[in-house]
């Protein structure tokens, strides 16, 4: 373990330098922030969505940031109610599914988009659906209508002119438990499914399913930062400075994970985070951009709202600009990215 952990520590010289600059002045640190220990959530299951969350554990990057912390458990669907009642500061999440409680009411913060890509959509091998137009009228698998994968595909679809609203529904949804949706797919009950990584990577490497829609590839989505930092509007306004450690440490541990997904894949297995075989966890990794940014995160914000209102998930009547400047936050003392 430890010869790992050293072996990875050295990102590249620019990442280091980049994070060196935008180091903020000491002298600011509040006695609050400085005392204060943040309550960071993390699913039973990691994922590898969370894997810069378990290399900043894991590298020390909240110790050497001067942060106080502890880990807090949740149960799956559980992390907006931690955050609303304080039970925790901050997390992890898939934006595609706080777009909407955030417009009904939700108050949270999102200060980083933490990587790209990891919904996707699988035909059969065998299949005559070829590219994501073929869609239309066909049966579509889900675990359940407000997944990410399920609203990732909606958007997608509208964008190619496929109605996936109730006035105007060209395809059909099915609902099956997240473990039977490959099963499903094999004997013929729907003819695509909807679901995310490491579920969707395996399938098509097990029983050569295809994958029609790419969120890591496909044009339309390939660029937008899909998980992102989450934090109660409390954190951010009490503990400013507490919450600028954790983004920076956490921007250091995604720049780690885009540059060392072997090493990342390793410490996820030994620590027990993640289950499966290293190599193909660290296959799945190589295929997103951990390249977390503070900017993208509010673009991706933005054209999530955009999407949602146009296949009626959010009020048109919302104002799309105000629910961004609401929720996005860029924090004093860290950098937009360590790429840039």
């Amino acid at each position: 373990m430890k010869k790992t952990i050293l072996l990875g520590i050295l990102v590249s010289a620019a990442l280091l330098n980049a994070y060196a600059r935008a180091q903020p002045q000491k002298s600011s640190s509040t006695v609050e922030d400085e005392n204060y220990v943040v309550k960071i959530g993390r699913g039973v299951s990691v994922g590898l969505c969370a894997s810069p969350f378990v290399i900043a554990e894991a590298l020390k990057y909240y110790e050497e940031e001067g942060l106080k912390w502890e880990s807090i458990t949740m149960e799956t669907g559980t992390s907006n109610l931690l955050l609303t009642n304080g039970t925790v500061d901050v997390t992890n999440n898939l934006l595609a599914t706080l777009i909407q409680p955030i417009a009904n009411g939700l108050e949270v913060k999102i200060p980083l988009g933490i990587h790209t890509g990891c919904q996707k959509v699988l035909v059969r091998a065998d299949s005559d659906i070829r590219t994501p137009a073929d869609l239309r009228g066909k049966k579509i698998g889900t675990s359940g209508m407000a997944t990410s994968s399920t609203v990732i595909t909606q958007r997608y679809l509208a964008e190619l002119g496929i109605g996936v609203t109730v006035e105007n529904l060209e395809v059909e949804w099915v609902i099956y438990q997240s473990a039977d949706l490959p099963l499903a797919l094999e004997r013929g009950q729907v003819d695509a499914i909807a679901l995310g990584d490491p579920t969707a990577y395996i399938t098509e490497q097990e029983t050569g399913a295809r994958v029609i829609i790419n969120q890591a590839t496909d044009d339309y989505l390939k660029d937008e930062f899909c998980c992102v930092v989450v934090a109660s509007t409390g954190f951010i306004k009490d503990h400013p400075q507490a919450a600028a450690k954790f983004v920076r440490a956490i921007q250091r541990a995604a720049a780690f994970v885009q540059e060392n997904p072997e090493e990342t894949a390793r410490i996820l297995q030994e620590g027990n985070y993640v289950a499966g075989d290293p190599a193909v966890n660290a296959a799945i990794l190589k295929t997103y951009n951990f390249k977390a940014s503070v900017s993208e995160a509010q673009t991706a914000i933005a054209r999530n709202t955009r999407d949602l209102q146009r296949i009626n998930l959010v009020d048109k009547d919302i104002d799309g600009d105000r629910l961004t400047r609401q929720v996005f936050v860029a924090l004093d003392g860290v950098p937009d990215s360590l790429y840039k």
